[in-house]
């Protein structure tokens, strides 16, 4: 079973988002938290993965508040 981290979760775009941002819970799993949901309600909080398109997407460091 694949799961958050595996070479086909990589594969997201979220992966290289920089609006993404890693969790990793007290017991080891890693959710990919995407910031852009704070202030767009169109964006899910912890997207399925992996996410092939997405028109939130910026590279890493191209981070933009302005959406």
């Amino acid at each position: 079973m694949q799961g958050p981290g595996s070479d086909e979760d990589r594969r997201s775009l979220c992966e290289r988002c920089g609006r993404m941002r890693p969790i990793v819970s007290g017991r080891g799993s890693r959710f990919l938290l995407c910031q852009l949901s704070q202030s767009d309600p169109r964006f899910p909080k912890y997207p399925h993965q992996p996410v092939l398109r997405c028109s939130g997407f910026v590279g890493p460091g191209e981070r933009s508040e302005s959406g």
